[in-house]
């Protein structure tokens, strides 16, 4: 640094301006300088430097939305379930003439009071249990589960047979045990367990379903 001398050609010391980013011995940080930003790298813009960056790549990833998902109005994405195809199984409507009823036993005492059971034509199987074709399942476990007794409609004498099955309490026709094969008449009152039943007929010596057929 030049010496400059003042009139009376003494030394004259100009204050000196401190070194930025040094400290007071001299050493230290590098000079507080402006940051520039830096330059762009080969196959990003000058825009992408300052934009976050994320997922493989630095790359931001867009949001997935799941499979069968929908965004609402609001913003939410809410599960939507796919519709169901009606099964055939749902849309087919049972002939009711596979098995056409030829009468029926109505619960008018014990569990079940009021409830309707069907007759089919042929071998009726009476009991609680689910292979029984005259399900009384209503609380009565008195009834035997597989095999109480047995109601017959015989279509060639247009009459009703009713016996006794397996189960180990009996089974009564209007009062008195059952104990063979005996013919019953509509209106009959039958007991099985702590359960009475009254017969009710449909298809007589007057009528039946072949007189009707198409």
């Amino acid at each position: 640094m030049p010496i400059k001398r003042g009139g009376d050609g003494g030394i004259v010391e100009e204050p000196t301006e401190p070194v930025r980013g040094r400290d007071a011995e001299g050493a230290g940080a590098p000079r507080d300088r402006p940051t520039e930003p830096m330059a762009p790298r080969s196959g990003d813009d000058a825009d992408s430097l300052f934009e976050p960056r994320s997922g493989p790549g630095n790359r931001l990833e867009e949001p997935t939305v799941p499979l069968g998902a929908r965004q609402g109005s609001d913003g939410k994405t809410r599960i939507v379930a796919p519709r169901r195809q009606p099964s055939q199984a749902a849309t087919s409507v049972e002939d009711p003439m596979l098995d056409p009823p030829v009468g029926w036993l109505v619960v008018v005492r014990g569990p079940g009071k009021g409830r309707v059971l069907t007759l089919g034509n042929g071998m009726n199987v009476v009991g609680r249990g689910p292979t029984a074709r005259v399900p009384i399942d209503f609380g009565d476990d008195t009834i035997a589960r597989a095999n109480h007794a047995r109601l017959v409609y015989e279509p060639r004498q247009r009459v009703y047979l009713l016996s006794h099955g397996e189960g180990a309490n009996l089974t009564y026709l209007n009062g008195d045990v059952v104990t063979e094969t005996v013919e019953i008449e509509s209106g009959a009152m039958i007991e099985v367990g702590e359960t009475t039943l009254r017969f009710q007929a449909f298809c007589t010596k007057a009528f039946d379903w072949p007189d009707v057929d198409d």
